[in-house]
């Protein structure tokens, strides 16, 4: 049986009859009630939307004492900003973060979070990130979908995302989808990536064509004479699908089978949390084993 939750103005909402043991919840009118500590007179109405989720972030899942990844994206530099706040003014002491960026790593120091870097075997309590897109039941994610300028990491910030016990993904209504469409990026090794490339195309022969990323414009399906090199020293394959992806899970274990893949842009991790925003407010989303359906 398939249920339907009305998120505020969010009606069509859809849980399929395969995950229907899932936790909503509906903070309606949030943003006609918080009042920000960060104000900008450059945010535009997505990033007002993306600081609520950020805010509510911090506010609900972060506790004093915490060990946090720190995501990368607007919405996770919004929550940065926020957290550095909060420890400032002592509504929050002893927070450490592990950076999955370049980037957040910059945005965390401006902030005043103290850092540590990621080791094999430390304790993540929870960590944060945008995503681009979520699959919608499973809450299984894409990130670095998008354009990067090397200076993101997709293997850190998965590696991260594994090993938290909490992951809270941040995201609009728009990135919430029942049909996952357009392109992965896959990390190769840049001596063999054409090798690597053919068995891919040959895996998803039909559905998906494969193009390598380029760093600048665009240069076609081998990328021209500049190739996006991550900061690993890998280039980015682009599997782009031509027809709706069914089960992001599965495409993450046909790409881990493949010995010259070194990482891909599917999140699988349970338990997750989506925080969506909608015109109406935030829309809570948990991947978790117990069913229960309330608002706030």
């Amino acid at each position: 049986m398939a249920i339907v939750h009305p998120c505020s103005s969010y009606l069509n909402l859809r849980i399929s009859t395969q995950f229907t043991q899932q936790k909503f919840t509906t903070i309606s009118g949030s943003r006609r009630n918080y009042k920000p500590l960060i104000t900008s007179s450059s945010f535009n109405h997505n990033n007002v939307l993306l600081f609520e989720a950020a805010k509510h972030t911090v506010d609900t899942y972060l506790q004093s004492g915490m060990v946090v990844g720190l995501g990368s994206g607007v919405a996770s530099s919004l929550a940065i900003q926020y957290l550095g706040q909060k420890l400032r003014v002592g509504l929050l002491k002893d927070v450490v973060g592990i950076p999955t960026s370049v980037g957040s790593a910059s945005e965390a120091e401006k902030a005043g979070i103290p850092l540590h870097q990621y080791q094999d075997g430390s304790q993540i309590d929870m960590t944060f990130n945008d995503a681009d897109i979520v699959e919608e039941g499973s809450l299984n994610a894409v990130i670095g979908h998008q354009r990067f300028q090397g200076e993101e990491s997709i293997m850190e910030e998965k590696r991260i995302s594994d090993v938290t016990q909490n992951l809270i993904l941040m995201l609009t209504e728009k990135q919430y989808k029942s049909a996952i469409e357009g392109s992965i990026p896959v990390l190769v090794k840049s001596v063999s990536w054409m090798d690597t490339a053919e068995e891919i195309d040959d895996l998803f022969v039909g559905d998906a064509e494969v193009w390598r990323r380029a760093s600048i414009g665009h240069a076609g399906p081998t990328g021209g004479d500049f190739p996006l090199v991550t900061r690993e020293g890998y280039n980015v394959l682009d599997v782009i699908f031509t027809s709706p992806i069914p089960n992001l899970a599965e495409v993450a274990k046909l790409l881990n089978n493949i010995d010259g893949v070194a990482g891909h842009g599917i999140i699988t991790k349970t338990p997750c949390t989506a925080v969506m925003t909608t015109d109406s407010g935030l829309c809570i989303i948990d991947n978790t084993v117990t069913s229960d359906i309330r608002s706030l």
